[in-house]
């Protein structure tokens, strides 16, 4: 079956696209007033009697940088993921996998996770995408951990090879 393309069929689609234009020139339109600022949303009053908290959150710092390895403790694999120092949430996923890879080298498919921050519910979640069973054992739990209140900037660092 062909179809051809003929000046009735052309005249046809013109007509059909004049008449939808006209039938849409009825519908609302989300026009914004001249005083509305950009985005069109109000302007929020953040004056300082409306503050009702502060916070801040105070992470782990290693000069040395992150560390992510494993250690055998008897008959256990402990395997570290900390020290991010207020980089978590840029670092959360790429050392998870990290953490994983290592955990992936045991035979163990049952792992604890020690803290419910960004690292611990990361490295969780991805050691659930494999397979293991997970158990969190943390102080606190979301919205009430330091990670809450990070400010999740994405920045430069570097990993090196421990070896």
């Amino acid at each position: 079956m062909s179809t051809e393309f003929t000046r009735r069929t052309a005249l046809l689609t013109g007509l059909l696209a004049v008449t939808g234009a006209g039938a849409l020139a009825g519908c609302v339109t989300n026009a914004k007033p001249d005083d509305a600022p950009p985005g069109g949303q109000p302007v929020v009053d953040v004056s300082k009697d409306r503050v009702i908290k502060q916070v801040a959150g105070l992470r782990p710092f290693r000069s040395s940088g992150f560390r992510v390895g494993s250690e055998r403790i008897g008959t256990k694999t402990v395997i570290h993921n900390y020290g991010h120092g207020g980089c978590g949430v840029t670092l959360s996923w790429g050392t998870a996998k990290m953490a994983l890879d290592l955990a992936l080298r045991t035979p163990h498919r049952a792992a604890a996770v020690l803290g419910c921050g960004v690292i611990g519910l990361t490295t969780a979640r991805l050691l659930q995408d494999h397979g293991f069973d997970v158990q969190i054992y943390a102080a606190a739990l979301p919205p009430d951990t330091t990670s809450n209140v990070a400010a999740g900037v994405f920045g430069v660092t570097d990993v090196a090879d421990g070896t």
